[in-house]
This record gives C-alpha cells, sequence and structure tokens, in this order.
C-alpha cells in the first residue's frame, strides 16, 4: 500500500468511527426522556431477569435472587419484576442447596455480565447507555467493511440502512441481550471477514489481516452461543470455510476456541447454580403479580412451571401440521405482518437480493455467509415452530437477532448511491413510527402492524397465541356463538386492528369503526364449514365488503372469499360463506384448532346521537359473527 492510500484508508475509518458516536448520541438524545424506573414504567418480555441480574452483580456481586432484589426492582417499578424466572439451586453433586434464602436466574448471565459496569455507574438508564454504545459498535463494524469495498457515501448509507431503518433501534431501550447478540455476531463476522476484503493495513490496524482475528471471532462466537445456544450455527460458516480452504490447523483451533469459550460459561454457571441448563432443571418458573420472598415463607412454589428440560419432539415434529406450519412460517418469516424480513429487516432482504445478481461480484465466502443466515432461520422455524420470532410481547423477530449482524456482509460492491438509497428509503417507510418512540412500541407491541403498509402482510397464524396483540387482553379470546340458530356453541374473536370497536353488551356482536376496514381472527376447536354474519348500518346507509381467507393481508384478495352488499339505514342483511379449511393451529397434543381471517369494511359512518352514554363512537356496521359445523 502507497501511502496515499494508506492516509485514505485512515480517513475512511476516522469518518466510520465519528458517525459511528454521533448517530448514537443522536438517537440517545431522542431518546433523552427514557427513564426506566418511573412510577408508570412498564417491565416488558423478559427484562425482569436480566434487571435482576444486572443489578445483582452491581450492588451485592453475585448472580443470587434474595429479597433486597425484589425489593430493589419494587422501588423502581410498581408491577415488580414481572415475567422473571427463577429457579432453585443445588451443589454439583446435585444436593439441596443449602441457603433456603435464595434461588438463581433462569436466563444467561452474560448479557448482565457486560452490562454491569453501566449499572454500578449509572444505574439502570446504564442499561441504555451501555446498548447505545453496542448500537455505534454495530454500525463502526457495517461500516468499515463496507467501505473496504464501496465509497465512503456508499458506506455511510448502507451502514445507517442496515442499523437505523430496521426493528433494530427499538432494543435499544430493551434491557436484554437482543442487541448484544446482534453486535456480537456481526463482530465475529466482523474480524473472520475483514481481512478478505480490506487492502493490506498499515499500523495498528494491520492485525486484522492476521490469522489470530479467526481466534477473536471464535471468543465472540462462544459469548453468544452462550447467551442463546442456537446461535451456534453462526460460527459454523467460518469453520466450514476453513475447512473449504483445507486449512485444517486453524479449523481445529477456531473450533477449539469456541467450544473452550462456550463449555468454560456453562460450567461458571453450573459453579453459580449447580446446573449446566441456565434455563432447566431445579424447578425453573416463571413469576407474575406475585414473587418468591415478597412475604415471609412465600418461595417458588407461587410461580409457574416455565422448565425447558425435554425437546418434545412428539410435539415439534407431529406429521399433522409439521408441513403445513414449515411452509407457512417460510412465508411469515419473510412477511409476515408482526415479524418478516420484508417489513422489519429489509436492509438484509435488500443485501441479500442483491448479492444473488452480482454475477461476477460474489466472493465465495459470501456463500458461507448466506448459508449461515439460513441455518439460522432453519433453527428457528423447526424448533420454535409456534414460538419463532420470540413469543408474546416480541417486536418484530427478536429471536433473529443472532443471525440478523451477518446480513451485512452479504451486501456486493455497490457504486451507485442512489441504489444505496433504497434500504433506507424502503426501511423507514415500515419502522419510522416504531424507532421514534420505542418504549411506546414495546410496551404496545401489538399496535405497531395495525396501520401501514404491514396490514397488507399475511398474519402469522402458526403463532396465534403468541402474537404481539396478545398482551392487550381485551383484544383476545373475546368468546362469541350459542345463538340458538345451529350455530358452534362457541368460538374466538382475535382483533387485529383498532377498527372494531370490540364486543357488544349482549355479548354476540360488535360494531366496525366508520369507513375504514377491520381485521379480526376467528378460531374454533373444530372444523368448520359456514361463516355466517349478520350486518345492520345505523342511521346512514353504507356498502360493506367482507372477505374470508387463511391469510390476512393482499394475500386475502388472491385466495379469498369475499362478498359486497349495500345496507339500507336499520336494515339487517345476513351473508353466508363456504369455509375453507382454516388454518391447524396445535401447540400440544389436542386436536388442532382452525383459524380464519375475516375482514369487514365499510364505506362510510356515523356518530350516536347525544344521548345519557355519550357515546362518541364514528361507527361503520354492527356485526354478529356465527360460525357453522
Amino acid at each position: 500500500m502507497n501511502f496515499a492510500t494508506a492516509e485514505g484508508a485512515r480517513g475512511s475509518v476516522r469518518v466510520g468511527w465519528i458517525a459511528a458516536v454521533l448517530l448514537a448520541v443522536t438517537y440517545g438524545a431522542v431518546l433523552g426522556g427514557v427513564e426506566f424506573g418511573r412510577p408508570e414504567a412498564e417491565i416488558f418480555s423478559d427484562e425482569a431477569t436480566y434487571y435482576l441480574m444486572a443489578h445483582s452483580l452491581a450492588s451485592d456481586g453475585d448472580l443470587a435472587y434474595r429479597q433486597e432484589d425484589l425489593l430493589r426492582m419494587l422501588r423502581e417499578f410498581r408491577s415488580g419484576p414481572r415475567g422473571v424466572f427463577l429457579k432453585k439451586g443445588q451443589t454439583i453433586d446435585g444436593g439441596a442447596d443449602p441457603d433456603r434464602a435464595r434461588l438463581f436466574y433462569g436466563k444467561s448471565f452474560i448479557y448482565p455480565l457486560f452490562a454491569w459496569p453501566f449499572v454500578r455507574v449509572l444505574g439502570t438508564s446504564g442499561f441504555l447507555v451501555f446498548n447505545l454504545v453496542l448500537l455505534a459498535l454495530a454500525f463502526a463494524c457495517a461500516y468499515q467493511f463496507l467501505a473496504a469495498r464501496s465509497s465512503t457515501v456508499v458506506s455511510l448509507l448502507l451502514a445507517s440502512a442496515f442499523v437505523f431503518a430496521t426493528a433494530v433501534p427499538v432494543y435499544v431501550v430493551w434491557m436484554m441481550p437482543e442487541l448484544f447478540n446482534m453486535t456480537i455476531g456481526m463482530g465475529a463476522y466482523f474480524f473472520w471477514l475483514f481481512k478478505e476484503v480490506s487492502p493490506a493495513s498499515a499500523g495498528r490496524a494491520a492485525w486484522l489481516r492476521r490469522p489470530v482475528t479467526d481466534v477473536v471471532a471464535a471468543i465472540l462466537f462462544g459469548l453468544m452461543t452462550f447467551s442463546k445456544p442456537t446461535n451456534v450455527v453462526m460460527a459454523a460458516p467460518m469453520v466450514a470455510w476453513l475447512i473449504w480452504r483445507r486449512d485444517w490447523r486453524r479449523a481445529v483451533a477456531v473450533a477449539a476456541v469456541l467450544t473452550t469459550v462456550t463449555v468454560g460459561l456453562f460450567a461458571i454457571n453450573v459453579a453459580i447454580s449447580g446446573e449446566w441448563n441456565y434455563q432447566g432443571g431445579g424447578d425453573r418458573r416463571t413469576c407474575y403479580e406475585k414473587y418468591p420472598f415478597q412475604q415471609p415463607g412465600v418461595g417458588l412454589e407461587i410461580c409457574d412451571e416455565r422448565g425447558r428440560n425435554e425437546a418434545q419432539s412428539n410435539i415439534l415434529f407431529d406429521p399433522e401440521v409439521f408441513w403445513t406450519n414449515l411452509r407457512a412460517n417460510i412465508v411469515y418469516f419473510v412477511a409476515g405482518r408482526n415479524s418478516g424480513l420484508l417489513p422489519y429487516y429489509f436492509p438484509l432482504v435488500f443485501a441479500a437480493v442483491a448479492f444473488l445478481l452480482a454475477r461476477g461480484h460474489r466472493a465465495p465466502w459470501q456463500w458461507f455467509v448466506l448459508g449461515g443466515v439460513l441455518a439460522h432461520i432453519g433453527v428457528q422455524l423447526i424448533l420454535w415452530p409456534y414460538t419463532y420470532f420470540g413469543g408474546g410481547g416480541s417486536v418484530a423477530d427478536r429471536y433473529f437477532m443472532g443471525a440478523y449482524g451477518a446480513g451485512v456482509f452479504l451486501f456486493p460492491p455497490i457504486r451507485s448511491t442512489a441504489v444505496s438509497i433504497i434500504p433506507a428509503v424502503v426501511g423507514l417507510i415500515f419502522v419510522a413510527r416504531m424507532i421514534v418512540d420505542p418504549l411506546y412500541t414495546s410496551a404496545r407491541p401489538g399496535r405497531y402492524s395495525m396501520t401501514g403498509p404491514q396490514r397488507e402482510l399475511p398474519v402469522e397464524l402458526t403463532n396465534v397465541n403468541d402474537l404481539p396483540i396478545n398482551t392487550e387482553g381485551s383484544r383476545v379470546l373475546l368468546k362469541y356463538g350459542n345463538n340458538g340458530v345451529g350455530d358452534i356453541e362457541m368460538f374466538q374473536i382475535y382483533y387485529l386492528d383498532e377498527n372494531s370497536f370490540l364486543q357488544e353488551a349482549d355479548q354476540k356482536s360488535f360494531w366496525t369503526r366508520g369507513q375504514s376496514r377491520a381485521e379480526f381472527l376467528v378460531k374454533t376447536d373444530r372444523p368448520c364449514r359456514r361463516f355466517q354474519v349478520v350486518l345492520q348500518a345505523g342511521p346512514v346507509a353504507t356498502t360493506t365488503t367482507v372477505t374470508v381467507s387463511t391469510s390476512g393481508g393482499f394475500l386475502a384478495a388472491i385466495g379469498g372469499r369475499s362478498q359486497t352488499v349495500h345496507l339500507e339505514p336499520g336494515v339487517p342483511q345476513q351473508l353466508a360463506f363456504s369455509l375453507p379449511d382454516g388454518f391447524p393451529y396445535k401447540k400440544d397434543r389436542s386436536a388442532p384448532a382452525r383459524v380464519w381471517v375475516i375482514s369487514i369494511s365499510s364505506s362510510s359512518g356515523f356518530t350516536p346521537p347525544p344521548s345519557p352514554a355519550n357515546d362518541t363512537r364514528f361507527l361503520g356496521v354492527l356485526v354478529k359473527p356465527m360460525v357453522f359445523e
């Protein structure tokens, strides 16, 4: 490398770090009002466990749950540690824990271990600062790699899109390891692959081209494997690449380092709680509303059992639904309304398409990267078909974060500035509202898919009982039926948006919002052959379209069954539909439930006249649904 080139490379590196800091600080300023511990703050998803672990390390120097840990959290969160995972400890030889005044946490300690210095200095706000540091590091890795193959401007645009035009910034306010997993994974791929694309480095950056970087990558892979064991598949491409190049010694070395780090961390877990599996053993439970040691004599028995000791292969591989689930989940993974790559991780979709189209510019190692991402997707869809994007309370696909960081290494060299803007523009169309107010998005995860282009995507029916809307109990599992006309005694409705006004007092009907399209799920415990609906306008005539499908969104227009009717004021009309086979939902050993997606639109609306009830709703059409076997 000549002097001018070296100076240019160092200048590009400086640009990347400056941009990383500025973007993280700017987003931190947007979140400047975040105060996790304010009285009205809410705990979402699995935050409680990681909060307690980090504070336990920062204040007590251990990873044990005691009464003081509970009191510490109650001082900041009125609700307490809702959803905390706890387990009993044991001696290494399997005996009972001699200390009855403590329990242990049923999650990996690696994220709290890295976060605790920030929590020690800044309190709970330390999580936010630590996550902003992770965000900056992720951007820096993405930019430095892209800048080795594209111009500075193009690299800044693509790196910014990859980190900020996605669901990723939402996780900055999560006291959980999603952002940690992404950044560690991206860092591991950076240390593995930067030497494949960078020019000969001089000075302090020269070591990035040496084989020792594979060892650093292996260490990071070990950390992310301990954080979530299924992340181990992301290390396979590096080992496979070295084997493909017949560099046997390095392949064995990195595999040994990865194994040593992973086993070592699990050994530390054994030393702490006496159990290698932090998600099983020792009577692992999750606690809501009431917590161990909250009252004298109250222990783990008040919590719900949630151990993960069995693979449940008889349920996961049930031939009655396995292939149906897999085919549907492949579609949902790419274009699902609540979790799909297209709406929430569009830059990765763009990178993958650009890679496949870039004939003559595809590097051999990129096929291994693509294989790693696809392998991670396969693990998610096979092991967690009913919760593959993270279960209730998730925003987008949080389980995919361990693989998402690898997606930046799929970008081919891009020269056009106009082309490099596309990931940011399209990505922000889907996620701009989410990332501007990430706390609201996280506390109300069912809301971000109710409006905007997401509504035109299919609903993840394989995850019907773990959709984000399930965090709002008033919107789901509402019971209808038993109208005395031969319909089934009970079926359930899940309202997917705010264009329905939920159940009326008769518990058999509901109003839709005027001049809108309401969408909801119908779930039965048996196959059914007919859906019937009685529609009635108020004092204003309206035209109504009813669509029945097993997908929702734009796919409903392709494969659904629709009828349109004009309703005169106050005159009810009845529509009947021959039901397609409902989507089979089977999360346990019982017979599968059946699910359909129904949409009802109204062309006009009205507000009820003044009354003592002061009903100010803008109403469209009154709906009385019925289902027949």
